[in-house]
């Protein structure tokens, strides 16, 4: 039943990768679950552009992240120790080319190590790979973008590759909305630097575990793997275009984490209910001089 739901929220819904920024940003990410844990994540990263021109673009940039997991043992039949903190960090490179007025290409790769650390040496198992490529096409009649591609990131939770069919339109100075996974969005403009903005999003993480953990008297390896379906409400703040703040709150609709195999079959589902969802962030925002159009 949960993998149709998913399968559900992956056709019906998808994002458009090429209205990313590029920027430095602080995120904070809480999902408290009063039966089996509180999750809290805590990422630091940037993507800043090395070629900046009418015709391409080139980015690099990675990210530190700390996802920590605060479990009411009671509730957990074997010991937490192992995968109650776990650490990622990444490097990662962009590409995006303006192939005509109203086509636009985009290319990611990334390189990224997740792990609870158990062990001081990295393992093979520990290195993930995530990319993706999509292509954007632009209705100025309809000031509109319509996105095709797919995408594979462990930040999702997710061992597959989501298909990207993602649609983005203007409506009007105020009102501007987006179609797609892992992220839709309605946003209302309702004055100078500051938005209101309705989401549905997916969100998650995924860990190594470099050593052996006992599940039922009995060794096992593998990854923890979460996700989340949240809906919500935020509010953005703008000063001078280049920075901005964010606040948002939600409930999940969807929450699964669990150990699996390195064939992702399930060691043991925590059964976590639905729960609340705030997210806090602050971003500095580099100008984009490509001649590809952004309408959100």
């Amino acid at each position: 039943m949960k993998k149709l739901w998913m399968l559900l929220v992956i056709v019906v819904t998808n994002w458009s990768y090429s209205q990313e920024t590029d920027d430095i940003y602080i995120n904070s990410e809480l999902l408290p679950d009063s039966e089996i844990g509180s999750l809290l994540k805590l990422e630091v990263g940037a993507a800043i552009p090395i070629v900046n021109t009418s015709k391409e673009k080139v980015t690099i940039g990675g990210k530190i992240q700390n996802t920590s997991i605060e479990y009411v043992d009671k509730n957990v039949p074997f010991e937490t120790d192992q995968i109650e903190n776990f650490n990622s960090f990444s490097l990662k490179f962009t590409y995006q080319r303006s192939l005509n007025d109203n086509w636009a290409l985009n290319v990611m790769g990334e390189s990224q190590v997740a792990s609870n650390f158990d062990r001081s040496e990295i393992n093979a198992e520990d290195v993930f790979f995530n990319a993706m490529i999509s292509l954007d096409k632009y209705n100025e009649e309809q000031n509109s973008i319509w996105t095709f591609g797919a995408t594979y990131d462990i930040k999702y939770g997710l061992y597959f590759p989501i298909p990207i069919i993602a649609y983005t339109k203007r409506i009007n100075e105020a009102w501007a909305y987006k179609i797609g996974l892992p992220e839709s969005r309605v946003k209302w403009s309702f004055a100078e630097n500051h938005n209101l903005v309705g989401f549905a999003t997916l969100t998650g993480f995924t860990g190594n575990l470099n050593d052996e953990i006992e599940v039922y008297k009995e060794d096992y390896t593998g990854v923890l793997r979460q996700t989340s379906f949240v809906l919500g409400l935020g509010y953005e703040f703008s000063i001078m275009q280049k920075f901005k703040a964010t606040l948002r709150g939600g409930h999940t609709v969807y929450n699964r984490m669990q150990l699996q195999n390195y064939n992702n079959d399930e060691i043991y589902d925590f059964d976590m209910a639905n729960s609340f969802y705030v997210n806090v962030g602050v971003k500095f925002t580099f100008d984009n001089k490509t001649k590809t159009k952004s309408v959100y």
